[in-house]
């Protein structure tokens, strides 16, 4: 009985996972979708090296802090170049004959991307022992 309420929560969770990701697509489009993607990602990556700066500063590991550092400047540098290219293809993406096939693409990205989500809850849950399916 437990293991099919488990199985129960988690399709009701994936599901409204699939509504909002792909509502959200279609309401940003691809051109945005991508925009958040990428800036997300590169968030992570400028987190994940500030506490390995911290981490090596505090251990005083030079080389490491440097290295770091060094990194946070290049990927300051890659976010401003993505956002000089993508400027103008946010802007194509608001005429209106290519605004309809770009909130369908978002909403095909939105659905990608709550496959992906759904895929990786599945697995940490599996890692926890929790097995929902």
């Amino acid at each position: 009985m437990r293991q099919e309420m488990l199985t129960f929560a988690f399709a009701a969770v994936v599901l409204l996972l699939f509504i909002w990701r792909i509502r959200g697509g279609y309401a940003c489009g691809l051109m945005q979708e991508i925009v958040n993607l990428l800036s997300g990602v590169i968030s992570l990556a400028c987190v994940a090296l500030v506490f390995l700066a911290v981490t090596s500063a505090m251990n005083k590991s030079t080389h490491i802090l440097t290295a770091c550092i060094v990194a946070l400047i290049l990927l300051g540098i890659l976010f401003k170049i993505c956002r000089l290219i993508f400027a103008p293809l946010l802007a194509v993406g608001s005429i209106s004959i290519v605004s309809g096939i770009n909130k369908m693409l978002g909403a095909v990205m939105g659905a990608a991307e709550a496959c992906l989500l759904a895929y990786f809850s599945y697995k940490v849950l599996a890692h926890f022992g929790i097995y929902v399916l």
